[in-house]
């Protein structure tokens, strides 16, 4: 079974099998695949949309997703036809390799509990596949251990999962204070990193409001907020961050301030 799966790479994509934590096995297969001019990892949708278990069919789900939250292709994630000869049902269709982030973010807009494995999973994923210590299971014992390791850090993490799975749950966006403590870091720590990763304005009189290409794709919220001095009112404009973008935010910012500190830079 290994050997014929093998045999069925194509050129362009390799794939890597990561264990889930307590299985012993993928939930879903990653594989490397060029999206634009970068070799990165990717899932295919009709993969996930079956562990999903969503109650639509894949066609319609997957364009709707597209066009609801502004994924692009070449960026986000990249068609390949398969014909009829070579896939099932006796008929050409269309898959799509999709990033993790963009896997990332339809398991949690599922809003259900294998949303919740699935997005879990792949956070996992991306950390070890970017940890040059990390290699991919080879027997089953390898896996169970792997798996164990991945229980005692989930355990571990228990308290800050838990405050972030709440917030997922909930429909309000929230303050960045609300965020950073949900993040394990500081108000101002968080403001940094949005500016200098580019999701918020930098100076001037929009200093710390989001750029409109992430405030259309529903990482920020602004709203109005008056405050009160002792003999005079002020109108400002505060910015919160959504579901989906402390969960876009989530699996960058510890690689963010590991390289910061690594320049002397970290604030």
């Amino acid at each position: 079974m290994k050997g014929s799966a093998m045999k069925r790479k194509s050129k362009n994509s390799k794939q890597q099998q990561v264990t889930a934590g307590g299985s012993g096995a993928a939930l879903v297969a990653i594989n490397e695949r060029i999206v634009g001019e970068r070799t990165i990892q990717t899932v295919n949708a009709r993969d996930l949309h079956a562990f999903l278990e969503v109650g639509k069919d894949f066609s319609n789900w997957i364009k709707d997703r597209i066009g609801q939250y502004d994924f692009t292709e070449n960026q986000d994630f990249v068609c390949s036809p398969v014909l009829a000869s070579e896939g099932r049902g006796g008929q050409n269709r269309i898959d799509y390799h999709i990033t993790l982030d963009m896997a990332k973010e339809l398991s949690m807009v599922e809003r259900n509990e294998k949303g919740k494995q699935a997005r879990q999973y792949f956070i996992e994923c991306e950390r070890k596949l970017k940890d040059p210590a990390f290699s991919i299971p080879q027997t089953y014992a390898d896996a169970l251990q792997l798996a164990a390791d991945q229980a005692k850090q989930l355990a571990l993490a228990a308290p800050k999962v838990k405050a972030y799975e709440a917030f997922l749950s909930c429909k309000n966006a929230m303050t960045f204070n609300e965020a950073a403590k949900v993040l394990g870091t500081g108000q101002n720590r968080l403001f940094q990193f949005c500016r200098d990763s580019g999701y918020l304005i930098d100076g001037g009189t929009k200093h710390n409001l989001p750029y409109q290409e992430f405030a259309d794709r529903g990482y920020f919220e602004v709203r109005e907020i008056v405050i009160h001095h002792s003999d005079w009112s002020e109108r400002k404009s505060q910015t919160l961050i959504t579901a989906a973008g402390l969960d876009r935010i989530r699996g960058q910012i510890d690689s963010y301030f590991e390289e910061c500190k690594h320049k002397g830079g970290a604030a």
